[in-house]
């Protein structure tokens, strides 16, 4: 039986919008929708949120799901990255002589998450055997060759020589669906490539300002 720890980092503040975690998203925190999908697909041993605030906890209790511990403020910042919380973590249930096979960081800010999404994603990553992370994604809405900037009020191409190419002729990019990843027990202590899992860009938001959120909501209640 494999044992998966699902990881969600959730601290407390945020500059864009205030409280971001828990802001409310039809009738409840915005947390609660990753939450009750991840508990929901029936497919994690632990599910740990990784918070430094007894509001979020709070929450993620009343869906009875415990914080095991909270997170320090050395791993509170703005500035700090979320593989050295997922370290933090799985560091300290080691402690405890709780070890896993899989470790699944999910974003609490994208309420689009589906278990047909994990479960896939679970097939992908065993289909690989479990060699590299996978991580989903969404394509770009447009081709990158055509990028504009503003410089003194004055729109100027990004690439120049690329500006006119036609979008058939444009190379396919991706950006991070900022959904979730999945991990080995060792590849955050390790760097690894990522094995994509392409999420349809219509079905996911990750909400980092009030623009996402405002889609967010659009595409919620479609």
């Amino acid at each position: 039986m494999i044992k998966r720890l699902a990881i969600i980092p959730a601290r407390s503040g945020s500059k864009r919008i205030k409280n971001k975690n828990i802001i409310g998203f039809y009738g409840k925190p915005l947390l609660s929708h990753s939450l009750e999908i991840i508990k929901k697909s029936k497919m994690f041993k632990k599910i740990h949120v990784s918070t430094d605030s007894n509001k979020i906890k709070k929450i993620a209790s009343s869906l009875k799901i415990e914080t095991d511990f909270f997170r320090p403020s050395k791993l509170s910042g703005d500035n700090v990255s979320i593989i050295d919380t997922l370290k933090f973590v799985v560091n300290n249930f080691k402690k405890r002589n709780m070890f896993y096979d899989q470790i699944w960081l999910f974003y609490a800010t994208n309420p689009f998450i589906k278990i047909k999404y994990i479960k896939d994603a679970n097939k992908l990553f065993l289909k690989h055997k479990q060699k590299n992370p996978i991580l989903p994604v969404t394509k770009y809405n447009y081709p990158v060759e055509w990028a504009l900037k503003i410089k003194r009020n004055v729109l100027h191409n990004k690439f120049k020589n690329l500006s006119h190419l036609d979008s058939r002729m444009t190379e396919k990019l991706f950006c991070d669906a900022g959904m979730f990843c999945v991990y080995g027990n060792d590849h955050i202590f390790k760097n690894k490539s990522y094995v994509p899992y392409e999420i349809p860009i219509h079905e996911t938001v990750d909400i980092d300002d009030k623009d996402d959120l405002k889609l967010a909501k659009k595409l919620f209640r479609k």
